[in-house]
């Protein structure tokens, strides 16, 4: 057996909890004590049944403390969609790394609410969601999808442009069909 690394999405219940795996992507687990969410774990599967991972152990390697105190909705947010947008078994090559960005960001490289959206539109586009967008040039749109998660802290949206990604973010969380199971859904408007 080797080490696993994972963030914990969600606390499912006492002793299990939602697991983006950077190998294999989203799967449930169980372990005598669950850790937190938002965690970012180390950890050995003792072993299997079916879908179901039972944890032999595991250890935490990182809480993003920053983002944890600055902008906890925002946090809860990714986690939260993460959750709701990947089903038990499926995985997204980049999406690990993109998540793990956030265990990174400090003070001193805090972000403004046009990096969060367009954080946003690379985490949806990454987890596999449609991003043709109309509305907005070509151009602009692969150059939006190009974008390295660094470089989204100097992002700086035309109003016309962050009128079409608020819409088109909004537009793809509405459309879930456990939206009423959403707890964050206020990120997006704003409230």
């Amino acid at each position: 057996m080797y080490d696993l690394s994972g963030i914990v999405l969600k606390k499912l219940s006492a002793h299990k909890v939602a697991i983006l795996n950077d190998r294999v992507g989203r799967i449930d687990a169980i372990s005598i004590k669950a850790p937190h969410v938002g965690s970012l774990i180390r950890y050995r599967v003792q072993r299997e049944r079916g879908t179901l991972h039972f944890l032999e152990y595991y250890s935490i390697i990182d809480l993003p403390f920053f983002l944890g105190r600055s902008d906890i909705l925002f946090w809860h947010h990714v986690l939260e969609l993460c959750y709701h947008f990947m089903p038990v078994g499926s995985y997204a090559s980049e999406l690990f790394e993109l998540l793990s960005f956030l265990y990174t960001v400090e003070k001193e490289n805090s972000w403004g609410m046009h990096a969060k959206k367009m954080y946003l539109f690379k985490l949806l586009s990454t987890i596999g969601i449609q991003t043709e967008i109309p509305q907005l040039p070509a151009v602009k749109l692969q150059q939006f999808m190009a974008m390295s998660a660094s470089q989204m802290k100097h992002v700086v949206l035309d109003e016309q442009s962050e009128k079409i990604l608020d819409k088109w973010i909004r537009v793809c969380v509405s459309e879930h069909p456990a939206i009423e199971q959403f707890k964050t859904m206020h990120f997006l408007v704003g409230e």
